[in-house]
């Protein structure tokens, strides 16, 4: 899916073969604009007529300004398609970039893009917006006279289901909007929707019974929750994909089937999925999160099931539905954080595969961690990093490394924490632990941080 990567699916694919998604845009590893952890100079907000937003909106335009370390300083939003090279910010004699353009009425998102590739929130902004990866776009409104800052969109109107199918309705600027969500493999073309004279933009679909995730898509490439959504579920970014149920006459909105929990026993485990879809496999560590390895099947009370034989440890698991859709377990009894806004279903399998509960037993591999955090220790041989939680695999990635993953491989010590020893040239560095090769941790021993522009933070290293 474009920019945002809205499906689970797409990211978790490519994250082995890409590398460390703890903290990358679109592929790209985050970059660390200043020589030291000092923050950025503060934002100044103007004073001209605003637009209920950091930066001012004239007759003559609207004039964005951003004040902070950098080479190159852009701004990116909703009117220049979210480019990072189309509008520069000319740097001034105080320090201030400034940008002055003329935009068509309209509530805009945006951000500024410093050196190609470094996101920035405006903080001077009055008004914001989630961006889908747990941070913030700024909100300029220019009027039909672009001197006032009366202009507002128009009302969110919910999408009702009805005899004649769904209709989903999207209020706010655009010159296009598309809808996308699990019943079109969440495409930004296949549906188009119409704007009608109120502004308000419709599409009416038919949907099978189900439960469906859905967004809007502006412009191509601008993903937007529905306000007006009466149930919401974490699109693994720090947004909300809505949710659509559409029943047997697709005007009752019934719920679909009841989740039901895995469970173990002398047979193998038994893993179930309720819930609308064509295909759903079974992905985990149990099969190096294959989309296709592990088929389940269909019963006749809508539930579909697969039995797997397991040796005893703990796995993490989810499940794709239509061979991109990654859901979560909603019966699993224990969790833990996918690295993207989201949660992994845990299965503990014991020595006898009786149970879905307790301790790993001694048939794991993996070493009890009774030792402690350690910040990164400085010696002749180089630096020393150290993990301590749980994991059977633990890799660290950082700036030093170009946040390859299979570069440097932890060593679980007789303690159980995970250590590695590396020789760095003098440089400040931002890293992270990678937990079996999908979970993003920053180092809890470490108080210096840095954004990672996705909402998180990467931990910071200066070595003298």
């Amino acid at each position: 899916m474009t920019r945002a990567f809205r499906s689970i699916a797409l990211v978790a694919l490519l994250l082995p073969a890409l590398g460390c998604a703890g903290g990358w845009r679109n592929g790209v590893p985050p970059q660390w604009a200043g020589d030291d952890v000092a923050a950025s100079a503060p934002a100044t907000a103007s004073s001209a007529a605003s637009a209920g937003a950091g930066s001012a909106v004239t007759a003559d335009g609207v004039t964005f300004r951003y004040k902070g370390e950098g080479n190159t300083v852009n701004v990116a939003g909703e009117f220049n398609s979210w480019s990072t090279s189309a509008d520069a910010l000319t740097k001034g004699s105080d320090g201030t970039w400034t940008i002055q353009k003329k935009l068509s009425p309209g509530r805009y998102a945006y951000k500024f893009v410093v050196d190609g590739s470094n996101w920035k929130e405006d903080p001077a902004a009055k008004e914001t917006v989630d961006d889908g990866f747990g941070g913030k776009n700024a909100i300029v409104v220019v009027s039909g006279t672009a001197a006032a800052a009366a202009a507002t969109a128009a009302p969110a109107v919910a999408s009702s289901a009805t005899g004649d199918g769904v209709t989903f309705r999207y209020s706010g600027a655009g010159n296009s909007v598309n809808l996308a969500g699990e019943f079109n493999s969440w495409s930004t073309s296949a549906d188009a929707m119409t704007k009608g004279a109120d502004g308000v933009w419709t599409i009416t679909k038919k949907l099978s019974p189900g439960r469906y995730a859905y967004k809007f898509v502006v412009d191509g490439s601008n993903w937007k929750e529905d306000p007006a959504a009466k149930e919401t579920v974490d699109d693994g970014f720090g947004g909300k994909n809505a949710i659509m149920v559409v029943g047997g006459t697709a005007a009752a909105a019934v719920a679909a089937a009841p989740a039901v929990a895995a469970k173990a026993t002398g047979d193998g485990v038994t893993f179930r999925y309720a819930g609308a879809g064509n295909s759903v496999n079974l992905a985990g560590e149990f099969n190096s999160w294959s989309t296709s390895a592990d088929a389940l099947t269909k019963g006749a009370d809508g539930v579909w099931t697969i039995t797997k034989k397991l040796a005893p440890g703990r796995y993490a698991y989810k499940f794709v539905v239509d061979g991109s859709n990654w859901k979560e377990d909603p019966a699993a009894k224990e969790t833990v954080d996918d690295g993207f806004g989201g949660k992994n279903a845990i299965m503990v399998v014991t020595g006898g595969a009786s149970g879905s509960g307790g301790a790993v037993t001694a048939a794991a591999a993996v070493l009890p961690v009774t030792g402690t955090a350690k910040a990164p220790q400085f010696g002749t041989n180089g630096v020393t990093f150290t993990y301590a939680g749980p994991g059977s695999a633990v890799a660290l990635c950082g700036s030093f490394n170009d946040w390859a993953i299979n570069t440097d491989p932890m060593k679980q010590q007789s303690d159980g924490t995970w250590a590695i020893t590396k020789k760095l040239a003098p440089g400040t560095y931002t890293y992270k632990f990678l937990i079996d090769g999908k979970t993003w941790k920053t180092d809890a021993a470490n108080k210096a941080t840095q954004e990672d522009d996705f909402g998180g933070q990467n931990s910071v290293l200066i070595v003298k």
